[in-house]
Order: structure tokens, then sequence, then C-alpha cells
């Protein structure tokens, strides 16, 4: 019985998982032909670890002995002649590692002889500490090795572009995979497998080293289970779970909880997503060059092919208990009432009407339970969200299904709105406080289609399927890819959506402003999008908007927008006595109630985000006679009021800086209104600008929203343009004040500084090292700028003279480079937002121009 027992060198919970991870990378990912033939090799030989998945080797008595005895009478090692002595010290480690993982005793010894192998590779880490690492990497191999190959299949959402041959190979394995249990297998682990409680586990069994060695275990932890998840997403994506299997999902998500900021986490996240692909009926209209192709997958779709699919799914949730989180509850229901909308719509599903009809409550349920904002907090708020592309497609969907395919309950939503507006004016009104019990669907709806849109890290620019010009544009390029050519016809769905954007701002009541607002702030983020955006609020302050809107015109207009912001800053200008005294002292809000602010704030951060995008926006703006917005919002910036405003208008004026013929005057207009004080007139009783607000408003606040939009505002303006000759004539011409603001006042003292939010002192430094980079990456160094300039003191008669005999301090290059090279360039200064890159990149820019200087000195 030796063969049996003989020790595998290569460890068979790590090596032969890793084999498999390379072969399916090089099959799939790269592409090697020749990998196809090793791939069907391997998935032959491993099929059933892949069929067990993620089961150990169990403990066995006669392995137990053999290792016990070991140490004398050695154990037979696969490849090698004869036995091999195991010390003491690694077979009590054997029987610690076996009870922690719960794995046979040979193959604990294995992992601890790979372990002490793979040593040189993992500095400072005993074997033991080496083991648990590949231990954990071999179920990753194995996870990532699944997802690869289910993410390869034949199906409705996407193609790798491989070849048929491969696709037909992981198509057929994989579907031998998901009729031996899959699924449950799958969700068995994610449940199982907990990253504290495997902590503990090793904690007790002194399994976890250095702070390094844990973020790397909790990674391959962490990476296990998210692989494990998205297998399952991908199979949804491609092909539909079986009646059962989707049972089980739903199981799971019934118990499914929320992180501590209130957001899903990544593994649940894809599951939901899961879910969401399940009731996907939508691939079936986009287009229709494949007839034939989708009438084969009509009839492989459960949700067509199986009445008791629908029957049994249809009645689960139908179900009155509450799940753990009812917004996930909603979330599902509102899917599986678009799917149910969407199968009404297509041919042959007569059979299928008295689930159908059942559309609209289902979607009642869900709105009920808050859908809308479970979908901005906890799904579109998760930090995974927008890593993956297919989750945004997703949830695009869900969204546009639901304006498009039920009109009735968005009309619904705005009525109950306008009706719960009447309500609150007539409250107030009376004197009486507003009712508290109002719903906020369609304020929820707004916010999610803002949020939803806000980011498009793959530019996808999905909300151009919004906008739908009410005129031909004169070039093909403006419509974008999806629009297809420059006269084609929209489709119909986008004039739903289109028709959606108009008429909520139509007679738009004052609770959902600020909501339509950021909506439209969302659907303006991309080039395009920022293009129609800006015609819509030119289009609203035309006559024509003004006959529809009445006397005042829409509230919604840049016409409306830029005539409040005049009026305000009009008023502020008659209202202060003195400048000079009250300047930067913020008095309570003149003129302006706190929700008249909130709506200036968020039209200007619609602005900012149009005029970032379109610079024909930026343009046709800042040249408009009447508007004028950079004087206007320089004036307002000069005023008395509150600093999170003044940080808006600064971050608007930063978008208009992005066009160098803006820059180059907002620099003199900076200048001459002093936002940085740069110049001290005679007489002046007290200091003025921004340095005040720093020091006195936003360090007692602990909060530097002003600062960071001015360092932005630098940052962007130096980039555009930089004027050599800025302040002539009123003070030494240069940028050495605001260099000297932004290293003394800012970063010198960022560290020091109270911060009510702990990740805003790192974003007070990246914004201003943003600043330093650029300059130092755009210096070009004269020899004249390091030429020793003597000064000549006045020292009084009769004082010791001796210094004047001492050698002139002198720092040399190496000094120099020394201490730049001793920056800690690989330690991360904070949080993802500040890379450790950056102080790399200027070690090197300040290293190398002094290097030219000495080479030519």
């Amino acid at each position: 019985m030796a063969a049996p027992l003989a020790v595998n060198s290569a460890a068979s919970l790590w090596g032969p998982y890793k084999d498999i991870w390379q072969t399916v990378m090089n099959a799939i990912w790269k592409r090697q032909p020749e990998a196809i033939h090793r791939l069907d090799q391997v998935l032959k030989k491993h099929k059933s670890d892949f069929i067990s998945l993620f089961r150990n080797p169990p403990k066995n008595v006669q392995q137990h002995e053999k290792i016990q005895k070991a140490s004398t009478e050695g154990v037979a090692i696969q490849g090698q002649q004869g036995t091999r002595l195991l010390p003491e010290q690694l077979i009590r480690e054997a029987f610690i590692l076996s009870d922690l993982f719960d794995i046979g005793e040979l193959a604990a010894v294995e992992l601890l002889l790979a372990g002490e192998h793979q040593q040189p590779h993992f500095p400072g880490l005993t074997r033991g500490l080496v083991a648990v690492l590949l231990y954990w990497d071999g179920k990753r191999c194995i996870a990532n090795s699944l997802r690869t190959l289910i993410q390869s299949r034949q199906g409705k959402t996407w193609t790798l572009e491989l070849s048929q041959e491969l696709i037909s190979m992981t198509t057929r394995f994989t579907d031998d995979l998901m009729e031996q249990g899959l699924t449950q297998k799958i969700l068995t682990l994610v449940s199982h497998i907990d990253l504290n409680n495997e902590f503990d586990k090793l904690q007790r069994e002194r399994g976890l080293g250095s702070e390094k060695h844990r973020k790397e275990v909790s990674d391959l932890i962490k990476e296990c289970r998210q692989s494990l998840a998205e297998s399952l997403f991908v199979w949804t994506c491609q092909s539909p779970l079986s009646k059962d299997d989707t049972l089980i999902l739903i199981s799971y998500l019934e118990k499914v909880t929320v992180e501590a900021d209130g957001s899903l986490d990544g593994v649940n996240l894809s599951l939901l997503m899961a879910l969401l692909y399940c009731f996907d009926v939508s691939f079936l209209e986009q287009g229709t060059e494949d007839r034939e192709g989708n009438a084969d997958l009509m009839h492989r779709l459960p949700l067509l092919a199986e009445r008791q699919y629908i029957a049994t799914i249809h009645t689960r949730l139908q179900e009155s208990q509450p799940w753990k989180l009812p917004g996930l509850q909603a979330t599902v229901r509102l899917a599986w009432a678009l799917a149910l909308r969407g199968i009404s719509q297509l041919s042959d599903v007569t059979a299928l009407a008295e689930f159908t009809e059942a559309d609209e409550a289902m979607a009642e349920l869900a709105v009920a339970d808050n859908v809308f904002l479970f979908l901005t907090e906890s799904v579109v708020g998760s930090e995974n969200f927008y890593q993956e592309e297919f989750y945004i497609r997703k949830i695009h969907n869900l969204v546009t299904d639901f304006l498009a395919l039920m009109p009735m309950k968005v009309k619904q939503l705005r009525n109950r709105a306008d009706e719960d507006a009447r309500m609150i004016h007539m409250s107030i009104q009376m004197g009486n406080d507003p009712p508290i019990s109002l719903r906020r669907d369609l304020e929820h709806l707004m916010l999610l289609i803002a949020e939803l849109y806000r980011k498009d890290p793959f530019n996808l620019e999905l909300a151009l399927e919004y906008w739908c010009p009410s005129e031909p544009l004169q070039t093909s390029t403006i419509m974008g890819s999806y629009l297809g050519v420059a006269h084609q016809r929209p489709p119909q769905r986008q004039v739903v959506l289109s028709k959606f954007v108009r008429q909520m701002g139509d007679l738009l009541p004052s609770t959902i402003y600020i909501p339509y607002l950021k909506m439209l702030r969302g659907l303006a983020s991309g080039p395009q999008c920022a293009h129609y955006c800006f015609s819509l609020l030119k289009v609203n302050g035309s006559s024509h908007a003004e006959n529809i809107q009445g006397a005042g015109g829409s509230p919604v207009s840049w016409e409306h927008f830029f005539h409040s912001l005049m009026l305000y800053h009009e008023h502020l200008r008659k209202d202060l006595p003195s400048a000079d005294s009250v300047q930067y002292r913020h008095l309570p809000l003149r003129g302006i109630t706190q929700k008249e602010q909130d709506g200036l704030i968020a039209f200007l951060q619609l602005t900012t985000v149009i005029v970032n995008w379109s610079e024909n926006a930026r343009l046709a703006l800042c040249e408009h006679p009447q508007w004028t917005p950079v004087v206007v919002i320089l004036g307002l910036l000069q005023c008395s009021i509150p600093p999170i405003l003044k940080a808006e208008l600064l971050e608007t004026l930063t978008a208009f800086g992005r066009s160098p013929e803006i820059a180059a005057s907002l620099w003199q207009s900076l200048e001459y209104t002093q936002i940085l004080q740069t110049v001290r007139s005679p007489g002046q009783r007290q200091a003025i600008g921004i340095e005040v607000e720093l020091n006195e408003i936003e360090s007692r606040c602990e909060e530097y929203p002003l600062t960071r939009a001015f360092c932005r505002l630098i940052s962007t303006l130096v980039e555009s343009s930089f004027p050599s000759n800025l302040g002539a004539g009123l003070r030494p011409p240069g940028f050495d004040p605001y260099l000297q603001f932004l290293r003394d006042s800012v970063f010198l003292r960022f560290r020091t500084r109270a911060y009510r939010r702990a990740a805003e002192k790192w974003e007070v430094a990246e914004v201003v090292l943003e600043v330093f980079y650029k300059l130092l990456r755009d210096y070009e160094p004269q020899l004249e700028d390091f030429v020793d300039q003597y000064v000549e003191l006045q020292v009084t008669e009769g004082k010791d003279r001796d210094w004047e005999k001492e050698e002139p301090a002198f720092v040399g290059e190496d000094q120099v480079q020394d201490r730049l090279r001793n920056l800690k360039v690989h330690k991360s200064v904070g949080p993802d937002e500040l890379h450790p890159q950056v102080l790399s990149e200027l070690v090197d820019e300040v290293v190398k121009p002094l290097s030219i200087i000495v080479q030519k000195s």
C-alpha cells in the first residue's frame, strides 16, 4: 500500500490546481492554439475536482499512523526512490494543518513540503505560513478556472470570439457540472466560507503572520468567494438557470444582509445580478438579424418554454413573507414584473396571460418597498458595482424597461409627487409642519438615474438612450454609435425615454426640483449627452418654453439660472456695508433660503458637468453677452457666502478653465479679484481671501471643500495656460504667491489639521500634489534658476562680524538625490485615491533637472 501513501511533492491541493488555471488562461485568455488539446486533457483528468468543488481529501487513520511514524520510518515521495524521514516539528505542523483545514494528513504534509520549497519566494515567512497561502491559492485557482470556463460558453450576452472547438468543449464540460448540482455547491460554499471564521481558526493555531501575510490570506479568501459567485453570474448571463436552481438562488438571497455602509458586498451583488439575468428577456428584442437564433433561444428559455417555471417563480415572489432585506425583495419583484411585461409583448404567449396580467400588481409591491432607494444605496452604491460592465448594463436595462414598458406607473408616480407637493404647500401656508408620511418614489427614481450614470468607467454612454434630438443634427458623428446615422428615425424606446426627461421638467413641483437637476447631471455625463442637455436647457429658456411654463419661463433653463445668480450677486453687493471688513465672515444667509442655496448648488453641479464634457457649451456660455457666467461667479466669490457654495462656484470655474482661451483670462481675473490675496493694499486692516477661509473657517469646521476646489482650479489652470507676467504692475510678476500658499498653507500643514471625515485628509494631499506634479513635469530647467544670489545684510556697527569669514552654505546634488531617494515611495500614503506613484514620479522629475544642471556646471 505504499503507492497510495506516497507524498506528492507539488502538493495535490495546490500544484495541480495551479496547472489547471495556467492551462485555462493559455487556451482562453492568451488564445494559444496548442493549449486547446492540453485543456481537453486537463479537464478530463480533473473533472472530479470541479464536480466535488473545494472538497478536501478526508482525514484517514492509516495516513495518520503513517505520518506519525515518518520521523523513523520515513515516507515515499512521488518521483523519488526510497523514503524521506520527516522532522518531528514538521509532523506536528502537519497534524495542526490537517485539523485546521480538515484535510488528510498526507495532503497536509504535501502543503508543508511545498511551502518549504516555495519559502525563497516569501521572505520572512515560515513554511507553515506559506502552506496556508498555498492552500487558499489552490482554491483560488480552481474557482477562477471555473469562472473562466463558464465565461467562455456559448450564450446570449457575449462572445469571447474563440474557436468553435474550444467553445463546444467548455460548454459541454460546464453543462455536465451544472447537471451535477453546481448551483447548490456554489451557494453552499459562499455561505460557509466566512473570512472572520477562517481568521479566527488561523489565529488560534498561529497560522497568521505579519500584516502583509494577513492581507494576502484575506485577499485569497475574498477572491475565492467572489470568483465562485461570479461563476454563477456569468452562467446566467449566457444561459438561464433551471426552475429548481432559480428557487435555490432565491432562497439564498432571502437571507442576505448589507454591509455596515448599507451596500451589498461583491459576492451578494454578483448573486443578485445572476438572478436578474435569469429574468432577462430584453435580448429577444435587440435586433432581428438572427430570427432563427432568437426562435431557438425562446424555445430554450424557461421563462417562455415552461409554464411551470413562471407559475412557481411567480407564486414564490408573491409570498407576503418579507426577506431580511425588503429592498432586495423589491428589486427582484420589479425585475420579475418587467419580465412579465416583456413576455406579454412577444407573440405566441397567450397561454401565459394569467401571469403576465399580474405585472402591474408586482411592480406596485416593488415600489411600495422603496425599490429605487435600495437600488441607489445598496446596488449602485456598492464598491464593486462600477467594476463590471454587465452590472451597469443590467441596472440600465432595469430602469429603462420600467420607464418604457410601464408608462402608466411612471405617470402615477408623477401625479403622486404633484399631489404631495400641493399638500406640503398648503401645510406651509397654514403654518403647519409638512406631513412626514409622504411617499418619495419619483424623487428616489430620479436620484437612482443620477447615481447610475454619474460615472462611466467603460465609456458606454448608456445615457444617450435618454436623448432624442427634436431636429436632425448636421453631422452623424455627434449622434454616436447608438443612434446611428444623422437622419435615422430614433427607436420608439428612445423616444419614450426622451419624453420622460422633458415631461418631468414641465411644471416641475419644488419638491422634486433638486432631484430633477441631479438626474440631468447624471444624464449629461459624456460628450454627446452633455451637448443634448445643454440644448435642452437652452430651449427651455426660449419664448416657446415660457409660453408653456407661464410668464416666468422654465426654472430648469440657462436663462432662469444665470438670472437668479445675477440677482443673488446684486443683492449681496447692496447688502454688504464694507467688503473690507466682512468679506470673508459668513453672515446668516441674506435673501436666500437653505433650499434655494441647495438649488443653486445643484444647478452649479449640473453646469459643471455639462461644461466639463462639452467644449462647445463651455464657449457658448462664456461668450453669452447677457449671462457672463465667469464674471458673476467671480463676483459671488468675493461676497460673504457659505464655503460649500463657494466650493461649487470654484468647481464650475475649473470646468470653464479647461479651455486655454478662457484659462488665460481666468488667471488675470483671479489676480484682480484677489481670491488668493497676492497684494496687500496700504492701510488694509485685515487679510482677505482663501487663506483666511482655510485658517479661520474650514479649520474650525474641520471640512475643506473650498481648499480642495481651489487646488483643483489651479491644477486645471496650470495645465491650460500659464502666464509668466501674472500680477505685473502690482507685485513682482509670477506664480510665487500661489505656489507659496499651496506649499506652506496647504501641503505642509495638511497632516496637522483636524478632519471630520478622515478620507478628506488624503484628498487634500492628493489634489495639491497633483499641482506640484504638473509644475515639475512641465518645468524646463534654466541655469540662471540655480545661480547663487547674494543679499547684502545691514549690520549694526561694532557687532561681531565673524560670520563674514564663514563658508557659504552649500548643498550638493548627491545630498539632494539621497534625500529624495529615501522617500518611502512604495508605502501607501493613504487610501486608494492617492497613489504612491505620484511621489515616485515627483522624485524622478526633481532629480532629472538637478542632474542636468550639475552636468553642465
